[in-house]
């Protein structure tokens, strides 16, 4: 197999091992937040509702990640439980804020602790050290400035060293018992 087409393959894998974790901590989130009627989606939008007060449509769909069509959709289910409500502007009516309502507010009190408990448990798998790294990588793949910049000097964004360290690891993982997971 040649060079290129070696780093490919790895980066593949890498995104796949990335897309099928992510896909079991959503689904662990989703589990936590279900008895309450709430997707992950739906309680992002209460929870920034909360954080930030009344946000125009376009800016939640901005803070998480969705598009317009998207964040329609999960404001029109959250409205239609009286959890949001849709304000017009008076003098520019087609800017709408959604303004998180005292029901809203409730479930949102009462949905928290258990999403919070489903995340802890999941990243309770983890080590404090290995929890940071996870944090660090993560933001690197979002810092797009920075990648973009890294790409045009031509670096390789460290990802043949960060494998090298996890076969280190792995291989002395194999030798010796693996480690109670850490609370930290």
């Amino acid at each position: 197999m040649r060079k290129g087409e070696k780093k490919r393959r790895k980066a593949l894998d890498a995104y796949g091992t990335l897309q099928r974790a992510a896909a079991f901590a959503a689904a662990q989130v989703d589990d936590a937040l279900n008895p309450f009627g709430l997707s992950a989606s739906q309680y992002g939008v209460l929870d920034t509702l909360q954080q930030r007060g009344p946000v125009h449509q376009q800016e939640l769909a901005e803070a998480l990640g969705r598009s317009k069509a998207q964040m329609t959709a999960i404001i029109d289910a959250l409205e239609h439980r009286e959890l949001v409500r849709r304000e017009r502007h008076a003098v520019d009516r087609r800017f709408i804020s959604v303004h998180l309502t005292e029901a809203g507010r409730n479930v949102l009190a009462e949905a928290t602790p258990a999403r919070t408990e489903a995340i802890v448990a999941l990243m309770r798998e983890l080590s404090g050290d290995q929890r940071q790294r996870l944090t660090r990588l993560c933001r690197r793949l979002f810092d797009a400035e920075s990648v973009n910049a890294e790409t045009r000097r031509g670096d390789n964004l460290d990802i043949n060293a960060e494998a090298a360290e996890e076969e280190q690891g792995r291989g002395a993982a194999e030798s010796t018992p693996a480690p109670a997971p850490h609370d930290d």
